[in-house]
């Protein structure tokens, strides 16, 4: 009842307010109530009432009193907080297009701290294209309109010199950004000597090297971990700064070095900052051992990161940490590593069934999640949508001054309705479709994993039953076959995370100089280990001995062990061989095999999603999907060739930078 009472009175409130509000905030009574209101809201942000925010916010934003622009941001910004990301980007989007094309004091503000809400956002997401088209053109609109001197200027600069990285645009571009940002912060400090300064120079820094450090770039990462280490000296010296605070930075410092040292083989300076990681509290966290394992993986220090990664486990009980897809790729499949790499087999196997076992609960949870998430949004798009039919027939009924004008608004009305209904019906349309995708990709992985699980399951029982006496020879072929079927699951599992990396890629870094006759190679020598001499591989080159490419090596590979896989599952004699040629314009790599051949009629279909010939063959039907995606992202192609009929021949052409 106090409910429906607050809606009566917040719209009869509305209804009388409207003819102010539409004049501004000029009147001086009607300044104070948009002053008392901004408190309200900022007080529940203090006290972290995500809710309150939500509901003060729309309350104030019917009265008149927050403008569209505002209001959406602190939407946004509750629902970020509650972990509903997609509601927030829908407050944030829309949000954005309210006040993008304003030029008042309050709207550039507000436009400023959305863009940068929003491009931290899709660059958690790791949408780095996205992030490019939101943050550089808020970067020359706030230079342009002299508003270049605020926190959320500087942040969009830091994001997009972040992605740039990402996407191998010019080195120069990305400097630029990073340094103006570096420049800011120091500048500001100087005016501004705090601790708070120094925290925002620490975090935008400490940004930056961890981008360098992903990417492997240890040398600028070594230059701006120095930056970092100037900085938190700078903080200790603020009278207001905390303690706790900069020991968990000094952490972050000394492991942050310790991986980029090792990474340019300074192994002994790296060990030593390892140390001074491990005496600090930090390294006692579930983010401080993994950081751990990290450097020990890159210095290949196996027994002591299994080892690590065995404390980790007791950490992720003792804070509670819940099995995510998230966690499985960052946690588990590193401690996987690190057993197997340290030949702990055991405990890799243990690790993989714990994998396997948690998998298709997180995949179900996940997609519950998304499916609530989603429905929530679209929910939230209707009410928008009935909101914004109710301020404009609001609007109109102001307006309505004589019968010439109320036909004419309502002809304009009547279109516009007619518009939004067949945007509405395309968008329940598209979410239905969306929906029946989610659930065939779930059945069809869910298909594939139960295979290999039942198999290691059912072997495991056999394994573990005292009642079964086992001759040497059983007990090494079950081991064996477990230990494959663990290693497909993981295989499933990598092929699904590097689809979606590539998908949220426009183009991959081409600045290796490849030997192409010496990876083909590579490749067919990996290949010999599933082969077990069934097939003659071999490498039949034209290029000249001195012959590079400039391109991506670690892509190529993937793409040709990709079709050694392809060709040795479905050719049972012959050979399987690797054909390469180029021209100044083009390379062309090809794999022969003399198997049963793909129908011309299929040969397209093979590099759709889950697409299989034969659906008895195991595999989930990404891998061609996933190598002709990384060949694009090469700016190049994989194609099937039609006239070869002894069997299957594909070939990847990649262009040839003169």
């Amino acid at each position: 009842m106090k409910k429906k009472l607050l809606t009566i009175a917040i719209s009869i409130a509305g209804a009388f307010l409207l003819p102010i509000s539409l004049t501004g905030c000029h009147d001086a009574e009607f300044k104070e109530r948009c002053e008392d209101a901004e408190h309200m809201v900022y007080d529940a942000y203090l006290d972290k009432d995500y809710n309150r925010i939500i509901e003060l916010t729309d309350s104030v934003e019917q009265l008149g009193l927050f403008s569209e622009g505002k209001a959406d941001y602190w939407m946004g910004y509750a629902y970020d907080r509650l972990m509903q990301k997609r509601m927030a980007e829908l407050y944030w989007k829309r949000g954005l297009t309210a006040v993008e094309n304003s030029t008042g004091d309050e709207d550039v503000r507000v436009y400023a701290g959305i863009a940068q809400r929003l491009a931290g956002l899709k660059y958690l997401w790791g949408e780095y294209e996205a992030v490019l088209k939101i943050a550089q053109p808020a970067i020359d609109r706030l230079e342009k309109l002299g508003c270049d001197t605020t926190s959320e200027y500087t942040n969009l600069l830091i994001y997009a010199g972040c992605c740039q990285t990402r996407h191998g645009i010019s080195e120069a571009a990305t400097n630029k950004n990073f340094n103006r940002a570096y420049d800011f912060h120091l500048d500001y400090i100087k005016r501004h000597n705090y601790a708070t300064s120094y925290r925002d120079a620490i975090v935008g820094v400490i940004s930056i090297s961890y981008n360098y450090i992903e990417i492997h770039d240890y040398e600028k990462a070594l230059i701006w971990l120095d930056r970092m280490a100037q900085l938190i000296r700078g903080y200790e010296s603020a009278k207001d700064a905390r303690k706790d605070y900069a020991e968990k930075q000094w952490a972050r410092y000394h492991i942050y070095r310790a991986i980029t040292l090792e990474g340019l083989h300074r192994s002994a300076e790296a060990a030593e900052c390892y140390q001074n990681f491990m005496k600090t509290g930090m390294s006692r966290t579930p983010e401080g051992s993994n950081l751990s394992g990290t450097y020990l993986g890159v210095a290949g220090r196996w027994q002591e990161a299994a080892d690590n990664f065995k404390d980790l486990n007791e950490l992720l009980k003792e804070y509670k940490v819940s099995y995510t897809l998230e966690m499985i790729q960052k946690v588990m499949l590193k401690k996987y590593e690190a057993n197997r790499n340290a030949g702990r087999l055991d405990s890799a196997k243990a690790i993989s069934i714990d994998i396997i076992e948690h998998l298709d609960s997180v995949i179900n949870i996940s997609r519950h999640a998304d499916a609530l998430e989603q429905e929530a949004v679209h929910q939230k798009e209707l009410e928008m949508a009935a909101e914004r039919e109710k301020n404009l027939h609001t609007r109109q009924a102001w307006r309505l001054v004589s019968l010439i004008i109320l036909i004419v608004i309502m002809l304009i009305y009547i279109v516009l309705r007619h518009r939004s209904q067949a945007r509405l019906a395309k968008a329940l349309e598209h979410a239905k479709e969306s929906d029946r995708m989610k659930t065939a990709f779930v059945q069809h992985i869910s298909h594939e994993i139960r295979t290999p699980l039942n198999i290691i399951t059912g072997f495991a029982q056999v394994v573990s039953n005292p009642d079964y006496d086992l001759s040497d020879e059983d007990r090494n072929r079950i081991m064996a076959d477990i230990s494959h079927n663990t290693t497909e699951i993981t295989n499933f599992v990598n092929e699904l995370l590097e689809l979606s990396e590539s998908e949220s890629q426009s183009m991959y870094q081409l600045a290796d100089e490849v030997d192409v006759t010496a990876i083909c190679q590579e490749a067919i020598d990996a290949s010999e280990a599933d082969n077990q001499g069934r097939l003659a591989l071999s490498v039949s080159s034209k290029l000249p001995a001195d012959y590079r490419l400039k391109s991506n090596a670690t892509a190529i590979r993937k793409i040709l062990d990709r079709l050694m896989s392809n060709a040795l599952k479905f050719t049972t004699k012959g050979s399987v061989t690797i054909k390469v040629k180029a021209d100044n314009k083009q390379l062309q790599i090809a794999v022969e095999d003399t198997g049963k051949g793909i129908p011309k009629d299929q040969q397209e279909r093979v590099f759709e999603r889950f697409y299989k010939v034969d659906s008895f063959v195991q595999g989930i039907g990404l891998g061609l999907t996933v190598a002709r995606r990384s060949a694009e992202l090469l700016g190049g192609t994989l194609t099937i060739d039609p006239d070869y009929t002894t069997g299957c021949r594909f070939v990847i052409t990649l262009p040839v930078n003169n």
